[in-house]
């Protein structure tokens, strides 16, 4: 079964699809491996947690990014959580951003078995994050 979930995640990042079954696992304690839910940018800061746009570069340059953000295509687990671990070493969210929410959604659930962490997916991603108002600065 876990070979059979881990394969469905990979899938997933690999933008076929996700399996049924998404989100019906249980961290210890009980809490569900990660959210995906809509977060207004002041939202978003006001978790303290760190905000990851995991788009590629052309989509970043093509809508812009919320200002701070980091700017982190996501397609290795491991590159990623390299460059990203430190600044979560302190217990902080890690709040995904992409395009639409779903591949925040894939990445949260293959990071969530990796970190101890609260994960969330900004459902709906930029587009929505840009509908509710926000501005979104250039990238140079």
């Amino acid at each position: 079964m876990a070979a059979l979930n881990r394969r469905a995640m990979l899938i997933g990042i690999a933008g076929i699809g996700i399996t049924a079954g998404v989100g019906l696992a249980v961290r210890a304690g009980g809490q569900p491996p990660f959210e995906q839910t809509f977060l207004t940018v002041d939202q978003m800061r006001e978790t303290g947690g760190l905000i990851v746009d995991i788009r590629t570069p052309p989509e970043w340059a093509e809508t812009g990014v919320i200002e701070d953000a980091v700017l982190l295509t996501f397609s290795d687990p491991e590159r990623f959580l390299a460059q990203v671990g430190p600044a979560l070493a302190d217990g902080r969210d890690l709040i995904l951003v992409c395009r639409s929410g779903n591949r925040t959604r894939a990445a949260a659930q293959v990071l969530a078995d990796r970190i101890p962490n609260r994960i969330v997916s900004v459902e709906g991603g930029m587009k929505r994050v840009i509908a509710s108002g926000y501005n979104p600065v250039s990238v140079n």
